[in-house]
């Protein structure tokens, strides 16, 4: 897993899935898929209020600019969407030292300004059919100046195309570049799961998780898949959650914690004495909130979905804005 450590950089730096969660040029197999759709994203009324915060933080503006220079990425315009899949081990399940992992970023690139990059750099690569790899964490250290936590050399970066970038672990790696070359898709999602991110064409974060397959999942919390999607509509922000149980029985029970935890988080919210007006009424958004998220579900299912103002979401992103501002003493974002 330590390849998400390479896609860091990238994805922070690109900013926030097709609902539809496209798993075009991804091996079959995967029991975790993670999407984000950037220009989605940031369409959304509550994506252009993140994306005026972020245009306060000094380490990204200065990560878009490395980008565009050095490997010729407009992080603004170049860049369409963002999909992490996670692959099990050779004993089926999911851990830290036994999993592998594969990013592929879609948009507009230069391969021939990346493959330069990686050459001028000295950077250690290999040829994967007609394809060049470049050793991730070196190549990442060399973009970003700053060098991995783990020091971890155990993926590879590849300038598939003009419109896909893949990273992917070493031992996926010419799995991952022939499922590229011939645009396989993996494995078709559940219909339950499938149905909820159609339902959802808007979205912009979209995840599945076959839970079995994750260490201690299934027997801790008895969860054998999970499904998110993060997206607006016209009006609303809107979140909706489904998870399967290995019983009836561990589904009703979690969706009784999760109604107590709604429950209590309410009363915390309603005791506003010795607030000043600011803090009464961040009080009451997040009162707001909480109260309008609704669990259901029945059999081995539960449920949590959610839909809220999306204007009063990106008011209350604007005014972490102003803090940051008033805080930093920086100048308006643009």
């Amino acid at each position: 897993m330590r390849l998400l450590l390479a896609a860091l950089f990238l994805s922070l730096s690109f900013g926030s899935a097709q609902a539809a969660l496209n798993t075009d040029s991804l091996p079959a197999g995967a029991v975790g898929i993670v999407g984000v759709d950037i220009a989605a994203f940031r369409a959304s009324k509550v994506g252009q209020a993140v994306e005026k915060l972020a245009g306060l933080k000094t380490k990204d503006l200065e990560a878009s600019r490395k980008l565009s220079e050095q490997l010729g990425i407009d992080s603004k315009k170049d860049l369409q969407n963002l999909v992490v899949a996670i692959y099990p081990g050779p004993d089926g399940k999911v851990a830290e030292k036994n999993a592998s992992a594969i990013v592929l970023i879609r948009g507009k690139f230069l391969p021939t300004t990346i493959d330069a990059f990686g050459a001028k750099n000295g950077i250690a690569s290999k040829s994967v059919g007609k394809h060049k790899a470049w050793e991730a964490s070196t190549f990442i250290e060399k973009v970003t100046g700053e060098k991995p936590k783990d020091n971890a050399k155990d993926a590879y970066i590849v300038a598939h195309s003009e419109s896909l970038v893949i990273i992917a672990s070493t031992e996926f790696l010419e799995r991952a570049l022939d499922a590229a070359d011939r645009h396989e898709k993996s494995t078709q999602l559940p219909a339950a799961v499938a149905s909820k991110f159609a339902a959802a064409p808007q979205g912009w974060f979209t995840l599945y998780a076959d839970a079995s397959k994750m260490q201690n999942a299934k027997e801790n919390v008895g969860a054998e898949d999970i499904s998110l999607v993060l997206g607006e509509n016209a009006t609303d922000l809107q979140l909706a959650i489904a998870a399967g149980f290995v019983t009836a029985d561990k589904a009703a029970t979690m969706r009784k914690q999760i109604k107590g935890l709604q429950a209590f988080a309410m009363i915390g919210l309603s005791n506003d004495d010795g607030k000043s007006p600011d803090e009464k009424e961040n009080l009451a958004l997040l009162s707001e909130l909480v109260q309008k998220i609704r669990i259901g579900g029945e059999g081995k299912q539960a449920t949590l979905d959610l839909d809220y103002p999306a204007d009063k979401a990106a008011q209350a992103i604007s005014k972490v804005i102003e803090k940051a501002q008033k805080g930093s003493g920086a100048p308006s974002a643009k």
